[in-house]
C-alpha cells in the first residue's frame, strides 16, 4: 500500500504549517521572556528608591535634569545582543555610582538600558522624555526607564514606573 503524490504534499503541507506555528510561537515566548527582565530590573530599582526614599527623605536621581533620562546604564546602546551589568567596573562616572549606591542588582547581563530622574516635591505634574506623569508632586518623586531593542531594528521599546503609583507602562513592547 503506498501514498499517492497528492497525500504527500497534503502530509508536507500540514508540517510546514505546524512549523510556521511553532516557531511564531517560540519567538512570542522569547520576547516575553526578554520583556520580563525590564519589569523585574525596574521593580529592583523601585524598590532601591523607595529605601533610599526611607532612609534620606528623598529620591537618588541619575542626572541633574528631571525632565530628561539623558544617562542609562549599561553605557551601549541598546541592542539585541545582552551587556553585562558590573556598575562596579565604571566607578567614578555618575551612572555607575548612583547604580552602585542604589544597590540595584541584575542576575547576569541584560537587553535593556536602565536610567532614573529624581527631584524634590514642587506640586507640580511631571513630564519626563515626553511622557506625561498626571499626579501633582506634592511629595519627592522619581521616574526610572528602561530602554531596549530587542529585535535589532528601528523601533525602541520602553518601560516606565515612577513614583507616583505602581504600575509599570510600556511603549513599543518587545520591539
Amino acid at each position: 500500500m503506498g501514498f499517492t503524490l497528492i497525500e504527500l504534499m497534503i502530509t508536507v503541507a500540514i508540517i510546514g504549517v505546524l512549523a510556521l506555528l511553532a516557531t511564531v510561537g517560540y519567538s512570542r515566548w522569547l520576547r516575553t521572556a526578554k520583556t520580563a527582565e525590564a519589569t523585574s530590573m525596574l521593580g529592583s530599582i523601585k524598590s532601591a528608591e523607595e529605601t533610599w526614599r526611607a532612609e534620606h527623605l528623598s529620591y537618588k536621581g541619575v542626572t541633574t535634569s528631571v525632565t530628561t533620562i539623558s544617562l542609562e546604564y549599561p553605557i551601549a546602546a541598546p541592542s539585541d545582543s545582552k551587556v553585562a551589568w558590573k556598575p562596579s567596573s565604571c566607578a567614578g562616572t555618575e551612572i555607575c555610582d548612583i547604580f552602585r549606591v542604589l544597590n540595584v542588582q541584575a542576575d547576569g547581563a541584560v537587553y535593556y538600558r536602565y536610567g532614573v530622574v529624581a527631584g524634590p516635591a514642587d506640586g507640580a505634574a511631571k513630564t519626563v522624555d515626553g511622557k506625561s506623569f498626571s499626579t501633582a508632586a506634592y511629595d519627592p518623586w522619581f521616574v526610572a526607564r528602561a530602554h531596549g531593542n530587542l529585535n535589532g531594528d528601528s523601533i525602541q521599546s520602553y518601560y516606565w514606573t515612577s513614583s507616583f503609583d505602581t504600575t509599570i507602562v510600556s511603549e513599543n513592547p518587545g520591539d
